[in-house]
């Protein structure tokens, strides 16, 4: 970009934010909440915060945001049911949290086949290939689920060797959770003794929490888990946090001396900005306003299914999923509506800042371009 004056230089910012603000009615498939307020932390681009090193330990640099980064992950950690021996850390998104997770169960288990099934987000085919991994893809049940039959056969063919799974606790295109009581009783039943278990809950991690399951999340049953922050919550900045056992990042805990502080993350230096949002949003509301939240984006998505059904739209969800998927529709439709397609499928989200106006127009525009590619 060439050189501009000062005046050339603001109008360009304002085309920009002009247009962004224009294309944030039209974001519909992809899950980040357009709805926050952060102004109360403008005052904190005055430093050049680092979070260096391991949140959990005080280290050399202070221009850091730790004791916020450790309230965040206490907060998560307590919505899995773990309130003690809790390590984590706050990441730069859910591909950050997946690699960390492989590469600590690879650090457990140096010779472990990864198991990951066909719609895992396509960051864990990228960790596998960075950690030159040993793997095998698994295929999907109809709902998107792993295939728990193809699992276990895919086990029993290799199980002289560890075993690592990477769950999906909401996969990125139709919301489907993958079962671990199913997939614990198949590694008994092959009698697996050495496993590690991580699960990505990108989307779906701050999602069910709320939800009333038979079964809550507990992560006394896996080793770790990857959630986003950027997407049910909100924020200006995408971000993760990556909850494990204390017991478990040990393993590849390292002591530096010019931090005084443990290096277990895969970016060393972490920007000390995003706990702070992450702070603000978890004390901004309630449980009771979470589960609210939570509860409106799945009732919206059923009636964006219903109301597509109506108009003679397949549409399906699964549950607990505020994630709605359609036949995949005109380039047109995608590229005006910023709707996800995959294959012969697309989807939208019904993330809090999408409104049921907003919601009405989009299908108002499916049966349109569906009647025009009839003509």
């Amino acid at each position: 970009m060439e050189n501009l004056d000062f005046t050339n230089y603001r109008n360009t910012l304002e085309e920009k934010y002009s247009e962004l603000k224009k294309n944030k009615e039209f974001i519909t498939g992809y899950p980040g909440n357009q709805n926050f307020d952060y102004s109360v932390l403008s005052k904190f681009f005055e430093f050049a915060l680092n979070n260096i090193g391991d949140p959990l330990i005080q280290c050399n640099f202070t221009l850091n945001t730790h004791e916020f980064e450790r309230d965040v992950i206490k907060f998560i950690a307590n919505l899995y049911k773990k309130e003690s021996d809790v390590w984590g850390y706050i990441t730069n998104g859910g591909t950050e949290g997946n690699l960390t997770g492989i590469h600590i169960g690879r650090s457990h288990y140096p010779t472990g086949i990864i198991y990951f099934s066909s719609h895992s987000h396509y960051s864990v085919a990228k960790a596998i290939e960075l950690t030159r991994s040993k793997s095998k893809c698994i295929p999907v049940l109809s709902n998107g689920e792993i295939d728990y039959n193809e699992l276990e056969q895919k086990i029993s063919e290799n199980n002289n060797e560890p075993v690592i799974i990477l769950a999906n606790i909401g996969t990125t295109m139709t919301g489907a959770i993958d079962n671990i009581q199913k997939i614990k009783e198949i590694l008994i039943k092959q009698k697996i003794c050495n496993y590690y278990i991580h699960c990505d809950a990108a989307f779906h991690g701050l999602i069910l929490p709320f939800c009333n399951l038979p079964t809550p999340l507990n992560l006394n049953d896996f080793h770790s888990i990857s959630v986003s922050g950027h997407k049910l919550i909100g924020s200006p900045i995408p971000c993760g946090v990556f909850i494990t056992h204390q017991i478990v990042v040990d393993k590849i805990k390292h002591y530096i001396e010019y931090i005084k502080s443990g290096d277990c993350t895969i970016s060393g230096s972490r920007n000390g900005i995003t706990p702070l949002i992450l702070w603000c949003a978890i004390h901004q509301k309630t449980y009771d306003e979470f589960k609210y939240i939570v509860q409106e984006c799945i009732i919206k998505a059923e009636y964006a299914r219903d109301k597509m059904l109506q108009n003679g739209i397949h549409a399906w969800t699964n549950q607990y999923s505020p994630i709605v998927l359609f036949k995949k529709p005109s380039s047109e439709m995608i590229k005006k509506w910023s709707i996800a397609p995959y294959e012969n499928i697309a989807h939208i989200i019904t993330t809090p800042n999408l409104s049921y106006t907003t919601i009405d127009k989009l299908i108002d525009d499916l049966v349109l371009y569906k009647e025009k590619s009839v003509d």
